[in-house]
């Protein structure tokens, strides 16, 4: 767990025992990318000497040394070299004191050790107690990129040192678009903190920040303190203002408290609280307005929201998981929410489980409820409560025979407020045996499907007992053919795969039974292949049918890229389905027939086509689709297009950009609108500016809607983030917005 309290990662690692300055900026910064966001490598170190050296001994070079006996005092000049085994130093003079192992440094001063560079004009260094004094000293910190300098830095200790007139920046030589300027800093890097006192925060050189006296870490220790504040505008809140603050309780244990000013609703006051061990980690999180000024009867005047998140490792193969989420009312999310995807959830999932592994058999305990929080919803379209669900499954492909043996086993007691209850044993038995090689497969399977259930029926006529047991049989079958071609002049592969699947599942009577958790399974290219054309275990469909599907792919010879692959299938059926859900029986000859295409034309252009056409329906026979287009370049220009169809329910179109105009300024956008309800559901627009790996202002302006079927006002929402790499973020995050919006945008940092 990490935090960054007040203005912090100020100075992250500023001083160890040896800092310095150099008059030629060109030394100072060889080997540092500074268009490098996020280096992962320091730069390239300076060299030292071939043979190491003891801790204790030094070793120095020059074009000239004078050894004055009386004084014990070595006068060096021209190309003064030092080295110690943590660091190195240069000079055009020095003055080396032999009885107390001290040096006087002067003109061209160059001192460096991992990961840090320092130069100045003069300097004293006691070598065995790690003091002494820079004048004039500019610093590179060549792990994180970032620099600075000061009039004088006091050498106190190996590990403690103190600044004065102290300029800190991340941006690169040349650019000092934001800097931190302090008339005073002490560094302790054994504690890991650092003190600031009358710090100025300037923006292109003028001052916008002023703090007399904060602290901050050097390293990934914490701190108790505040953080910084985030600013965000709306017409359903107002204007809104949080101010967190940050708890460090324990290594192990944090906390944050978050006051949240909304003008149009109140004071908020949110709190978390975290904990991490090598075997276990959890939050537990919840926010109270005591008085919501939009009192209405569906809510009240008193809203919350509480959530608790674990998750355990306690022994080898064995994970526990625990996340609950509850709020007080329906339209909590609505009105608080921070996004079109948290305002549109229909259900808040509170669930406890327990998993284990051990050898080739996975177990599972779990119990299972939810919140429902869409207020359209009727009470029978809840979902069912799990009270327990304990499963088990085992495979084993390793046997001298070839065969794959597999077992699936569970029980499940469903609870529900208006519907049937009940419990359910499911078991399902199976063995295969796949025969694979590079032109083709051939796979028998064999699999014994039986499920029991004990119905709380008060209705003595019904079943309160039934049941169904039906064994099924699946062929799968396939070959693989290959030609050498071109793709649009480059020598290509292309491949031309049937496939051909029988499955015989016979009639066993159903109607009885309750739907718990099953659903018509949603017909695509993969499911033509499937045993069971539903999902969950309440049904198990009749089938004599025979699948059939044909693939081409195109492969790029030198690399093996797939540059295009194109499918279709459908299934035959030689009897009626008996078995279903809900209304009558099936007796269609064929399904519908299903394709699906996707391309990779060029390096950046990325596209998929997927369509349903149900021949048997008399007009309008594409029943379902998806579109999209993707163009992702190395120089993150990202555009998408996504327009997705399934007959009365949905019909949306979704086109996202962010498009960069130069190295500063950058343009990104958002349309999603539905042409099933006539309206627009997400408008963004907005834009960043700013120079590469120093800082960016980031600002969008938003309309959503949160549910698309409902007659509701849009809400609008006003954002801005300015983010000071190697300081951190003002203001509210836009830049995740855009990552949760904006298909494959990434931060320069990322």
């Amino acid at each position: 767990m990490s935090r960054f309290p007040t203005l912090q990662t100020l100075l992250p690692c500023l001083l160890m025992p040896l800092l310095a300055h150099a008059d030629e900026p060109l030394r100072l910064d060889q080997g540092i990318d500074w268009d490098a966001c996020n280096p992962l490598t320091p730069a390239s170190d300076l060299p030292l000497p071939t043979s190491p050296l003891p801790s204790d001994l030094i070793q120095i070079e020059a074009d000239r040394m004078d050894f004055d006996q009386a004084t014990q005092q070595s006068r060096l000049s021209g190309s003064v070299q030092l080295w110690r085994h943590d660091g190195y130093a240069e000079a055009d003079n020095m003055t080396y004191h032999q009885d107390t192992r001290a040096a006087d440094l002067f003109g061209n001063l160059f001192l460096q050790q991992p990961g840090l560079r320092i130069g100045a004009t003069q300097g004293y260094l006691e070598l065995d107690d790690d003091r002494g004094w820079l004048s004039d000293a500019e610093f590179r910190f060549t792990q994180r990129n970032a620099r600075g300098s000061a009039k004088a830095i006091e050498l106190t200790g190996k590990q403690r040192s103190r600044f004065q007139a102290v300029i800190y920046t991340t941006c690169p030589p040349g650019k000092n678009d934001w800097s931190l300027a302090a008339a005073e800093l002490n560094i302790d890097i054994a504690e890991g903190w650092g003190s600031a006192r009358h710090a100025r925060l300037r923006l292109a050189g003028v001052p916008v920040l002023y703090m007399p006296y904060f602290t901050f870490p050097v390293d990934e220790r914490r701190k108790s303190g505040l953080l910084i504040p985030a600013f965000a505008s709306s017409n359903r809140l107002g204007s809104e203002l949080s101010l967190p603050y940050y708890f460090n309780i324990d290594p192990a244990y944090d906390a944050t408290l978050t006051p949240r000013w909304m003008s149009k609703r109140g004071l908020m006051l949110g709190g978390e609280f975290r904990f991490l061990s090598n075997n276990h980690r959890g939050e537990i999180s919840g926010e109270i307005l005591h008085n919501d000024k939009q009192e209405s009867p569906d809510h009240g005047n008193q809203r919350r929201a509480f959530r608790f998140f674990h998750v355990s490792r306690p022994a080898s193969g064995l994970t526990t998981r625990i996340e609950t989420d509850a709020v007080s009312d329906n339209e909590y999310l609505d009105d608080f929410g921070t996004g079109l995807a948290i305002t549109s959830t229909r259900h808040l999932e509170r669930v406890g489980e327990v998993r284990y592994r051990l050898g080739d058999w996975r177990m599972l305990g779990r119990l299972q409820t939810f919140q429902t929080v869409d207020e359209t919803l009727s009470k029978s379209s809840h979902p069912y409560r799990r009270l327990p669900q304990l499963l088990s499954s085992y495979r084993n492909s390793g046997n001298r025979f070839g065969l794959d043996l597999a077992f699936i086993g569970e029980y499940t007691d469903f609870e529900h407020d208006t519907l049937n209850n009940g419990e359910r044993l499911f078991l399902r038995p199976s063995l295969s045996l796949p025969m694979r090689r590079s032109w083709g497969h051939l796979t028998p399977r064999l699999s014994l499907n039986y499920a029991a259930y004990k119905l709380d029926e008060e209705d003595a006529a019904l079943n309160e007992k039934p049941h169904y047991f039906v064994p099924a049989f699946s062929l799968d079958s396939g070959l693989v053919f290959e030609r050498e071609t071109h793709w649009f002049g480059t020598p290509a592969l292309q491949t031309l795969e049937p496939r051909l699947f029988y499955l015989y599942a016979p009639f066993d009577d159903q109607s009885e039974i309750p739907d718990f958790d099953t659903a018509d399974l949603d017909l695509r290219l993969a499911n033509l292949f499937k045993e069971n054309r539903f999902t969950g275990k309440d049904r198990f469909g009749d089938a004599d049918q025979l699948s059939f599907g044909l693939t081409t792919r195109w492969f790029q010879a030198n690399n093996g890229m797939e540059r295009l692959r194109a499918g279709i299938g459908q299934i035959y059926y030689a009897e009626e389905r008996e078995v279903q859900l809900t209304g009558s029986v099936e007796d269609n000859p064929s399904s519908a027939v299903v394709a699906e295409l996707s391309t990779r034309l060029g390096h950046y252009w990325r596209s998929t086509l997927n369509l349903r056409r149900n021949p048997h329906l008399k007009e309008d026979q594409i029943d379902k689709g998806r579109f999209t287009l993707r163009y992702h370049t190395p120089k993150r220009e990202h555009f998408n297009i996504d327009y997705n169809f399934n007959r009365n329910t949905i019909e949306d179109l979704d086109i996202s950009f962010f498009r960069p105009f130069g190295h500063q300024f950058s343009l990104f956008g958002k349309w999603k609108h539905s042409y099933l309800y006539e309206r627009n559901m997400n408008r963004i627009l907005g834009f960043e500016y700013g120079s590469r790996c120093c800082w960016k202002l980031r600002t969008f302006f938003q309309r959503y809607v949160a549910n698309e079927d409902k007659d509701e006002e849009e809400v609008s929402r006003f954002m801005l983030q300015l983010e000071l790499r190697g300081l951190g973020a003002l203001g509210q995050p836009v830049d995740k917005t855009m990552q949760d919006t904006i298909y494959g945008y990434q931060t320069e940092r990322q």
